[in-house]
């Protein structure tokens, strides 16, 4: 949907332009630019996470460090190699419907969820294949330490039905009513609720993990003018139009989109070091499960 919605409005915007866009996960885009670099077919590359932009940065072209000054500055790449499309933040959902069917309230913490009365009815993405999955890693090693974080997931994964391949799989268990609660994407949430799911999203103390995700020009692509049209478009409008109808949270300075049932104000946790490759990799081989 959300790249339709985008092609849509790029081809009503440059009618005469041969637009193609094609979705490859994340991991797997950065994967092939390493190996194709330049060759890639692509001109633009659309939403790749921030973690994994670190390890293909230098295929990027350097853009002007006046393009950034538009941007929330946390999201804001040093290098000027990319420029942010969107932050998407992760929450608690929990299905209310099978909760009251255990007869079991809302948790109000991360520690709560390791309560043996919701063994069976939590499920979380896997941080070693979801991007989300390792947000919610990161953001508590940040919040506690390291030790005390895995500690914790020790202890939760006593309760965990699942442990998700995809960040979209948590919410997925909740709408099948497999799953009670879920750690999830806050859009994903805020849309089935939206389509009349009985969902509901909380967020905890530590804050909402988030991740940026971001827009670059290939190397050696950016000197034909549609190139510039079209990524452009897409670093303004783009942004404005995914802000409108998908993802709210904020990306542009000055700019803030309101969508039904999307929580307002949300506190964001610690992701510092999010980006960091050899930090992933270091606490993944942690990862148990």
């Amino acid at each position: 949907m959300r790249n339709e919605s985008l092609l849509a409005g790029l081809h009503g915007r440059f009618p005469s332009y041969d637009i193609r866009m094609r979705y490859i996960p994340t991991g797997n885009c950065a994967a092939k630019l390493r190996l194709e670099g330049r060759q890639i077919e692509a001109d633009v590359v659309l939403g790749l996470e921030g973690g994994y932009l670190k390890q293909v940065s230098d295929q990027f072209e350097t853009l002007s460090a006046a393009d950034s000054a538009r941007y929330c500055h946390d999201l804001v790449d040093a290098d000027n190699r990319c420029l942010p499309f969107s932050r998407e933040s992760a929450c608690i959902a929990v299905n209310e419907s099978v909760l009251e069917e255990h007869g079991l309230d809302l948790p109000a913490s991360y520690e709560d969820l390791t309560d043996p009365k919701f063994r069976g009815l939590v499920a979380m993405p896997n941080p070693k294949a979801s991007g989300t999955g390792y947000n919610f890693v990161k953001s508590l090693v940040n919040a506690w330490g390291e030790d005390e974080a895995f500690d914790y997931f020790d202890r939760l994964a006593e309760n965990v039905y699942q442990f998700a391949s995809s960040g979209s799989g948590p919410v997925n268990a909740l709408v099948q009513g497999e799953a009670a609660i879920g750690l999830g994407m806050t859009f994903q949430a805020v849309s089935e609720i939206n389509q009349g799911v009985p969902l509901r999203v909380l967020f905890f103390a530590e804050g909402a993990p988030w991740a940026v995700y971001c827009l670059g020009i290939v190397q050696s692509k950016g000197d034909r003018p549609s190139v510039r049209d079209v990524f452009e478009w897409l670093a303004t409008e783009g942004v404005m139009s995914d802000n409108k109808k998908f993802v709210p949270d904020q990306v542009l300075e000055g700019f803030k989109a309101e969508i039904p049932n999307y929580p307002s104000d949300i506190e964001y946790a610690d992701m510092a070091g999010i980006t960091d490759p050899q930090e992933k990799k270091r606490l993944l081989a942690r990862w148990k499960y």
